[in-house]
């Protein structure tokens, strides 16, 4: 990781397990961002938030903070992901991207926009489906660089719309999406003000927070490790939310939108 000046402090904000489509533990997660230099790592899991005890543990004497986090898959279509920080209940899936905000800050977390403006019709909030949610709500913070695959001239693009919406947007933020633990964390992170997890929201909170491209794992997923993942998000995940072992939780407690939103 680049040297920092004292008093910041580097977080990932958005890293999966094999709670859902990773492919480490919540343990090994924690050990790969201690070597790669990174103080706080985000559990943020497909419409899950598995138990965290023991990760937190070993993260504490390695100098690593983990937070409690959900990747909340929105209503189809168009099937939006919106990241919920410093949450304890896991959100429902499949609600609106309204109510899915609202029932994130009901339990005093962070929402956070997930790789807008990809180039597909699921996972991803286009500029339009953003300009509605503006219209109702605001949100903590977006992902204003990721590491998911975008056209030629997004990142310009993202960046005006930031700049002109940066009030209801909240913090800017970098984030790797690891799923693949020491093979791919850190390659993009967020930058922020003070110590640990505590750090992290106050910066959040304040919008002082920076994207920053990270340093590339010495040696990235393979590609039979990236078609694991693949499989294991499309066809082990898929199952796991038809048969309701993911994808449960809580809803807002006052009622935003219709969650047939779109």
């Amino acid at each position: 990781m680049p040297e920092l000046p004292d008093g910041l402090s580097v977080a990932e904000v958005h890293a999966h397990t094999r709670a859902s489509d990773g492919m480490v533990t919540a343990v090994e997660l924690v050990r790969a961002a201690a070597a790669a230099g990174l103080h706080v790592v985000c559990v943020t899991d497909h419409d899950v938030i598995p138990d965290l005890a023991e990760a937190i543990d070993v993260g504490a004497p390695l100098g690593v903070a983990v937070v409690r986090g959900e990747e909340v898959t929105c209503v189809f279509p168009p099937g939006t992901h919106i990241i919920g920080l410093f949450i304890e209940k896991q959100i429902r899936m499949h609600m609106s991207a309204e109510d899915t905000v609202d029932a994130i800050h009901d339990q005093g977390g962070l929402a956070i926009v997930a790789h807008p403006f990809m180039p597909t019709y699921f996972a991803s909030m286009s500029e339009r489906r953003l300009n509605i949610l503006l219209e109702t709500r605001t949100v903590d913070g977006i992902e204003l660089r990721h590491t998911a695959p975008v056209l030629p001239g997004t990142w310009k693009r993202l960046d005006e719309f930031y700049a002109a919406h940066r009030a209801q947007l909240g913090a800017a933020v970098g984030a790797g999406d690891s799923h693949f633990g020491a093979a791919d964390i850190g390659r993009l992170v967020t930058v922020f003000e003070g110590r640990g997890a505590a750090g992290l929201r106050a910066s959040l909170e304040a919008r002082t927070t920076s994207p920053r491209v990270g340093v590339r794992p010495a040696t990235g997923p393979g590609l039979r490790a990236r078609l694991a993942q693949q499989q294991r998000s499309m066809i082990w995940l898929s199952h796991q939310r038809r048969t309701g072992r993911v994808g449960g939780g809580v809803g807002p407690s006052r009622t935003g939108r219709s969650s047939a939103a779109g």
